[in-house]
């Protein structure tokens, strides 16, 4: 599978580690070039894993071959740069799966209609809470 992921903080880095352990094929985009240090040594060698760029530049995905993408993965720190750069790789650059991460709860369903699978890190993060103090 061909993963291109936008943003190289915990949650992406996790996710691009994951994934190139299994076998596919990642490509991990930031805008700072500090933000691969938390990907593991051997993955930052790999030059075609990591590429310094923004998720929201036509010209910049494209040099993360998202034309050739399987699966679009969203999760800088920022919900409307999220949504941004998911909608071009939906809609403008058609890559069949994207997965978008928007923290605010009241946005992810005005993206989910939008076609974007969504994950909101609060909805999850508050309903585990719950579920701990209930239990």
């Amino acid at each position: 599978m061909r993963v291109v992921i936008m943003g190289s903080g915990r949650v992406g880095a996790q996710i691009a580690t994951t994934l190139w352990r299994e076998g596919h094929q990642v490509t991990l985009m930031d805008t700072e070039p500090e933000a691969f240090l938390l990907l593991p040594r051997e993955m930052r060698q790999d030059e075609r894993t990591t590429l310094l760029g923004d998720g929201t530049l036509d010209e910049d995905l494209k040099r993360a071959d998202i034309e050739e993408a399987d699966v679009f993965v969203a999760v800088s720190g920022r919900d409307n740069r999220n949504a941004l750069a998911a909608q071009k790789a939906l809609h403008h650059f058609r890559v069949s799966r994207v997965v978008c991460r928007i923290d605010d709860p009241l946005r992810t369903e005005m993206y989910a209609k939008l076609g974007l699978t969504v994950v909101s890190p609060t909805r999850v993060s508050t309903g585990l809470i719950l579920e701990a103090i209930r239990a």
